[in-house]
């Protein structure tokens, strides 16, 4: 009775000891259960995948969070330019063309990297900044 209710209880898995042992019959279970399946005596061979590598596409860089500090005069001027820059315009901007700090920031990133600048003779700030005339 005691193993008649805990097959019941299980759904018909049979006893929790029995966790893990081979079924009595593999061979017929896996053959019929699985498609394209090499199956032998003792084991189960699946068939090589050939796969090609899919070309590459040339897609946007994803955006990144990225933790900086800055002087609080410079946080304020960027947030001031951006407000300026927003408030140009005369007619309402989509959401994705509105100017924020964040913005102003990757900029200045891309202006340094087409400045013409021999970046390993740069070692310290102060060379980038006597370099670039700031």
């Amino acid at each position: 009775m005691g193993s008649e209710m805990s097959t019941k209880r299980m759904g018909g898995m049979g006893k929790l000891s029995d966790f893990g042992k081979s079924p009595t019959s593999p061979v017929s279970e896996i053959s019929s259960a699985v498609p394209d399946v090499v199956v032998t005596s003792t084991e189960v061979v699946a068939p090589k995948i050939v796969t090609k590598a899919a070309p590459k596409k040339v897609t946007e860089d994803k955006l990144v969070t990225v933790n900086i500090k800055i002087k609080r005069s410079q946080q304020e001027w960027l947030a001031d330019t951006a407000q300026a820059i927003r408030s140009n315009n005369t007619e309402p901007v989509s959401p994705s063309d509105r100017v924020f700090p964040q913005h102003l920031i990757g900029v200045a990133i891309e202006l340094l990297n087409n400045a013409d600048v021999d970046w390993e003779q740069i070692k310290t700030l102060t060379d980038l900044k006597k370099h670039l005339n700031i």
